[in-house]
């Protein structure tokens, strides 16, 4: 777990420094994943650092543009190579390989998923807590060098995101990263609302939300969002196509999906059930990846907290587990 609090340029620069080592191991990882996938890295990069998707974050959340170029100058690496690594969901465009499972009830103050990552991302996986004055404290998965993949924060909100298959990435629109992240600093669903519909957006993401006034899923992508939750749903799931329109969505996520499904309509265990989910994407049985399985809820009793209400384990070499609860009661 790695610590990080002031502006967003002090922030990426201490987070850099901590993990130079580490950052500049997983930039080599990924561009060897995407070279065995037949991507032209070099021209990849140069085309994220020329695109407007660097222009979008530094006008709509220049705080967390500020971090990506803190974290390129701490780990003394060029944009670029901090690029690719923030830049996920939008690099996928070119490799395929989409995942994750979300499931959310509001009843247990709720809301997990499991991050399912290429195999480049094992044993890679890093934990930060953002501390500000002007926002809750947040508790952020991620990996060296990616400013944050789904998480919580102090005022009880939880954000788990999926791809989604049907769109194709759009370099004018806000990097999912940054819209995480920014979904972070608010507090309620109704900011969360109003600032998923103002921003455009690089790629297709479902972003589920959990707070103190309900849960909700939001379908995004380039000239698109929606709403597909009502207004006080008590559960929900999502996987990685749209709710409303299965064509050419995968068979692994119409599977997923009814098995989240079956497990709120049962009332299963929420974290067994992602625990399950994992065999799916199991790196030693499939090419698909490693599930880095992150759930949001109060822990159970086996757990050993840190402070603020963290708790984090390791379940297994193929997947982690991490809670954000108690003073938050999420």
């Amino acid at each position: 777990m790695l610590t990080l609090s002031g502006p967003g340029g002090a922030r990426g620069f201490g987070h850099g420094q901590a993990r130079a080592g580490q950052i500049a191991d997983t930039g080599r990882a990924l561009r060897q994943h995407l070279i065995v996938n037949g991507v032209d890295v070099d021209a990849v990069a140069d085309r994220l650092l020329h695109s407007e998707l660097a222009q979008t974050a530094r006008s709509l959340t220049p705080d967390l543009w500020e971090e990506v170029i803190g974290l390129a100058a701490g780990a003394n690496v060029d944009l670029e190579e901090i690029m690719l690594l923030c830049f996920l969901d939008e690099v996928w465009s070119f490799t395929g390989g989409l995942g994750c499972s979300v499931v959310a009830r509001m009843r247990d103050r709720f809301i997990g998923q499991t991050m399912d990552l290429p195999i480049w991302a094992a044993g890679r996986l890093l934990v930060l807590r953002i501390q500000s004055d002007l926002a809750p404290t947040g508790l952020v998965m991620s990996y060296p060098g990616m400013i944050g993949l789904c998480g919580a924060n102090s005022a009880g909100l939880g954000v788990a995101v999926n791809a989604l298959e049907q769109f194709q990435a759009d370099s004018n629109g806000l990097g999912v990263t940054f819209i995480m992240r920014h979904l972070l600093t608010l507090t309620s669903l109704a900011q969360a609302a109003q600032f998923l519909t103002s921003v455009p957006h690089a790629a297709g993401q479902a972003y589920t939300v959990s707070a103190s006034d309900g849960i909700a899923t939001w379908e995004c992508g380039p000239g698109q969002v929606q709403q597909i939750t009502a207004p006080s749903v008590a559960q929900c799931a999502h996987t990685n196509h749209l709710l409303a329109n299965q064509a050419n969505s995968t068979r692994s996520s119409i599977r997923r999906l009814a098995a989240l499904q079956r497990a709120l309509d049962d009332d299963l265990d929420l974290r067994q059930t992602l625990s399950h989910e994992v065999v799916l994407t199991d790196p030693r049985t499939s090419n698909s990846g490693v599930t880095f399985a992150a759930f949001i809820a109060n822990p159970p009793a086996e757990y050993v907290d840190f402070a603020d209400g963290i708790t984090l384990r390791s379940g297994s070499p193929v997947w982690e587990s991490i809670y954000y609860g108690a003073t938050a009661n999420h």
